[in-house]
């Protein structure tokens, strides 16, 4: 009868070792929109979440619309639509890859809006 070897306990810890550090030291993929503005130091807001005054970075949590708002007393405000698209490493299957590796990718999109000061009334 065919004796049934039972895997060595070292050799399983050692493994279920590499694993834990393998997906504990994966990266990520980070998106973030850079918004600037002349002139500087206007009101961002988006999705209607005011998120500071320019220039500012803001992550991007998804590939889609993003309703963007730049503002300054005395300047008409200037209110877009933005699409961000996902880049090709964010792409499935690429993504799971690129996702898995130990350093983060990170891919910022710039958005540089001009105000055009208020006309009199």
């Amino acid at each position: 009868m065919a004796q049934i070897k039972t895997p060595n306990r070292a050799l399983a810890s050692l493994f279920a070792l590499i694993l834990a550090v393998v997906f504990l030291s994966t990266g990520c993929i980070r998106s973030m929109v850079r918004v600037t503005s002349t002139p500087g130091d206007a009101r961002v807001t988006i999705n209607y979440n005011e998120r500071g005054r320019t220039p500012i970075e803001v992550p991007i949590l998804w590939y889609w619309y993003y309703k963007i708002r730049v503002e300054k007393e005395g300047y008409e405000p200037v209110e877009v639509d933005e699409r961000f698209y996902a880049p090709p490493w964010a792409w499935p299957p690429f993504d799971i890859f690129f996702d898995a590796l130990p350093i983060p990718i990170k891919n910022t999109y710039k958005r540089h809006y001009v105000l055009k000061p208020k006309q009199g009334d």
